[in-house]
């Protein structure tokens, strides 16, 4: 354990010695949310309050965003010769998949904390949302991590099919989903492939505790469920999978 939190934290001190990029993605959402999603807001008309929608899916989006990150710099680091010397350290490799997990939920939850706190204030919303929204986006970034961690023995074979699985899936979960448009207003047959999407349960599962347009989502015990089975599948992908796949590993 102890191993294990100190190389977390030479990781921290790596991921965050580049306060610029940090900064970026506090400006990536104003600029998105208060010039973009005004822009939005005014075309779509069938949703009353769509401005405030659009900023809870803006969350999810960059929520998605890092966490995909998080497990592309896991793979990375196999082909930048970091993973190696990673590998010859005291910690097994099941810990080492806990300390990437770890350093993408911290790398999370400072990228979105501020982000969350001005859309809770400005739209007016208790203390406690806080708590429950950073739960629910955490536990999103849970699951994506581990599919984009779990994903990583096609990326040891070809870096190049990792980020063209990696990038297609992205496209294709944030489309398909709730996050930028309710599931009512959707085509029917966009509707029938957001319902397998678990993107969606995750986006009405955040705005229910945000108590955002509560009539058109889905059921708030449902979304959870998903959203929970959805984290410890990819988990426990992640635990089995990552200690076969990292063993052999050759950086480029």
């Amino acid at each position: 354990m102890r191993e294990l939190f100190t190389l977390l934290g030479y990781e921290l001190r790596e991921t965050f010695d580049s306060i610029p990029w940090t900064v970026y993605f506090w400006f990536y959402f104003g600029f998105q949310y208060f010039v973009y999603g005004q822009l939005v807001s005014r075309l779509v008309v069938s949703l009353s309050n769509y401005y405030v929608y659009y900023g809870t899916g803006l969350l999810i989006i960059m929520t998605f965003n890092i966490a995909s990150w998080s497990g592309r710099r896991f793979v990375e680091g196999a082909h930048e010769g970091r993973l190696r010397y990673i590998l010859s350290l005291p910690i097994r490799r099941s810990g080492l998949f806990v300390e990437q997990l770890l350093l993408g939920l911290i790398a999370n939850l400072v990228r979105i904390g501020p982000p969350l706190v001005l859309v809770l204030w400005l739209n007016g919303m208790p203390p406690v949302a806080l708590l429950t929204s950073t739960v629910v986006l955490l536990s999103m970034s849970v699951g994506i991590m581990g599919i984009m961690i779990s994903l990583s023995f096609i990326a040891f074979k070809s870096f190049d099919i990792y980020s063209a699985i990696v990038a297609s899936a992205s496209a294709i979960l944030i489309r398909f989903s709730t996050v930028l448009y309710p599931l009512a207003f959707m085509p029917s047959a966009y509707a029938s492939v957001a319902r397998f999407n678990p993107l969606t349960y995750g986006s009405d599962l955040l705005r229910n505790v945000m108590n955002i347009d509560v009539s058109q989502l889905l059921n708030p015990g449902m979304a959870g469920v998903v959203v929970a089975a959805v984290g410890v599948v990819t988990l426990t992908l992640g635990v089995v999978l990552v200690p076969r796949t990292l063993e052999g590993v050759k950086s480029s």
